[in-house]
């Protein structure tokens, strides 16, 4: 499924960089972070429960940036 998150927090390709770095460490494929719509968009085979945990764990460790509306858009 492809699923789609906002991110506040981000100003800089760097931010960019980091972010999708760490989407993929786990596990998460065809990660695009876009820093000027604040959103990203990933695919993965978990479901909703699954990447909803996932992530709680990932921004927990990237402090300067939070997440929030995980949708399914495809």
């Amino acid at each position: 499924m492809k699923y789609q998150i906002n991110i506040s927090g981000m100003h800089c390709s760097g931010c960019k960089n980091l972010i999708t770095m760490s989407l993929e460490d786990i596990g998460l494929e065809e990660v695009v972070v876009d820093p000027e719509k604040n959103i990203a968009t990933f695919v993965t085979a978990n479901k909703a429960e699954e990447v909803e945990k996932d992530l709680q764990e990932v921004f927990k460790e990237l402090t300067d940036y939070k997440y929030s509306n995980l949708n399914i858009i495809a």
